[in-house]
């Protein structure tokens, strides 16, 4: 019980984010075969909104506090889902691992115009470089937690590293056992602005998906996603 209280407090994220922070935040990730794509991260009030893009394929996420609610939007099917935040606090509960160390250095870096101080996160032999940022809020990532078969997609761990905590990151460089990097999120740009509430709706004539009868199929539509 005590876990799940903490994870609700973590999905209530995007509301400390909204205290310091209103705009958006551009990310490019690139994986080991040097493949990237972009992702852009908006805020505003108690809202937050995800943009994936992958090849062809794209969709959006938004986390909605006030009605505890995480609307899926599929783009290529002209679809969306909703999600309950407690559901998903309640299939997140049992991924959160104790294992995850998170180490601060005194090496610091400009990124987008902020600086950024790096952290060290390991987790089963590996380890991630994070170079964290002040003034942004704390971070999250809505598309940790999609539900496939009915079963969760556990977070990454340099996510759960930053669970509760009011930093923002501007680059992630995972690297396996070996010290090799495996992939890596930075921020291109950071802009701080009043954003439309049309941003954090579902687009018109979008039909809505019941995920009571969708079974597997979740899995290949979260493909656009990135995860």
């Amino acid at each position: 019980m005590k876990t799940l209280f903490a994870l609700l407090t973590l999905l209530a994220a995007p509301a400390l984010v909204a205290a310091t922070f209103e705009g958006t935040v551009n990310f490019k990730t690139t994986d080991s075969r040097k493949r990237s794509s972009e992702m852009l991260y908006s805020v505003k009030d108690s809202r937050l909104r995800v943009d994936m893009k992958a090849g062809k394929e794209g969709g959006y996420t938004v986390m909605d506090m006030p009605k505890m609610e995480m609307i899926m939007v599929m783009a290529e099917q002209r679809m969306y889902m909703t999600m309950s935040l407690k559901d998903v606090a309640e299939k997140t509960a049992k991924e959160v691992a104790d294992e995850v160390t998170f180490e601060k250095t005194n090496e610091t870096e400009k990124i987008a115009g902020y600086t950024a101080t790096k952290y060290i996160s390991t987790y089963k032999g590996e380890a991630t470089d994070m170079w964290l940022a002040e003034g942004l809020g704390a971070f999250m990532m809505p598309g940790s937690n999609p539900m496939a078969g009915g079963r969760g997609t556990p977070a990454k761990s340099w996510e759960k590293a930053l669970q509760g905590k009011n930093l923002f990151p501007l680059r992630i460089v995972n690297k396996d056992k070996k010290g090799n990097e495996t992939n890596r999120m930075e921020a291109t740009a950071i802009e701080k602005k009043k954003l439309d509430e049309a941003l954090f709706t579902v687009p018109e004539g979008y039909t809505k998906f019941d995920m009571g009868n969708m079974g597997g199929m979740l899995k290949g539509l979260m493909q656009g996603f990135g995860r």
